[in-house]
């Protein structure tokens, strides 16, 4: 089994995220109530409505989200190229 590299896998899944954020962040500013409806049905139910009247998108909060996202998104990749190559250890695993 080959292995993967954490830092490419990393860096591609931190990279993806920042992309899918700002594609988010295009859909709200374009279409905030399609976009809100969107995610609501991924909430199980929970009306996500109430968030239109109480955000304000801002280059700020933009950039805070990509910052956090492109993070988490570089530690999950980090953590699963880890993790597949931990299993490639296992013989029963393959």
């Amino acid at each position: 089994m080959d292995k993967l590299n954490p830092w490419r896998v990393g860096s591609a899944t931190g990279l993806s995220a920042a992309m899918i954020n700002l594609i988010c962040a295009a859909a709200v500013y374009l279409f905030p109530v399609a976009t809100i409806n969107f995610v609501s049905s991924w909430a199980h139910g929970f009306d996500l409505n109430i968030l239109l009247s109480k955000t304000q998108l801002t280059f700020d909060g933009i950039a805070d989200g990509i910052f956090n996202v492109t993070l988490t998104g570089f530690l999950i990749g980090v953590l699963f190229a880890l993790f597949y190559n931990l299993v490639g250890f296992c013989p029963k695993c393959r």
